[in-house]
């Protein structure tokens, strides 16, 4: 019957005094509310000493106090849902772990991945930042050598001017003395 706190299906619809079918929903709905039965590589549930308690919690409520299933199962699961089965662990269980194992390895690989990618976006943007910087730089000097190449070439287009109008001036002066009126 109970080989080292591991019950059968069978063993607990005995101990229990139930139908296969009632066990089967019972498991359901407290699985739902979140309660773990350990399994086989088949996928059958195998009970441990702790979920002995559970169920007889569970058939006191439903069968004793007339509370249906769904509220007697939020009530049980919630209450024994830290309970952990010490007693037994399936090959199944194994295998689940193995598969945790797996996935976070994966999901911390795929981490690290992120990581060593925002490295590199962050280089590449302090890079780009530092050339816009440097163009930037650069324009403002070539801007400040043309504002002054301007400024030099208005100087000398106003000086031209000035001699024009001097050079104007003293061929005024010249041609006006010649045919000065007197």
């Amino acid at each position: 019957m109970n080989i080292d706190g591991i019950y059968s299906p069978k063993d607990m619809t005995d101990i229990l005094n139930i139908g296969d079918s009632t066990l089967r929903k019972w498991c359901i709905a407290l699985e739902e509310q979140g309660y773990y039965f350990g399994r086989t590589e088949n996928n059958k549930r195998l009970f441990t000493d702790n979920d002995l308690i559970v169920l007889k919690h569970f058939r006191q409520l439903v069968q004793v106090q007339n509370m249906n299933i769904n509220n007697a199962s939020i009530i049980v699961a919630t209450k024994y849902k830290g309970l952990k089965s010490t007693s037994f662990q399936s090959e199944n269980s194994k295998d689940d772990n193995r598969s945790l194992n797996t996935d976070f390895s994966r999901l911390f690989s795929e981490i690290e991945h992120l990581k060593e990618l925002n490295k590199q976006l962050l280089l590449r943007l302090d890079e780009q930042n530092e050339y816009i910087f440097n163009r930037l730089n650069n324009m403002e000097d070539r801007i400040t050598k043309r504002d002054e190449q301007l400024l030099q070439v208005l100087r000398e287009t106003q000086e031209t001017q000035k001699l024009i109008a001097a050079a104007t001036e003293k061929k005024k002066g010249f041609w006006k003395k010649l045919f000065k009126k007197e």
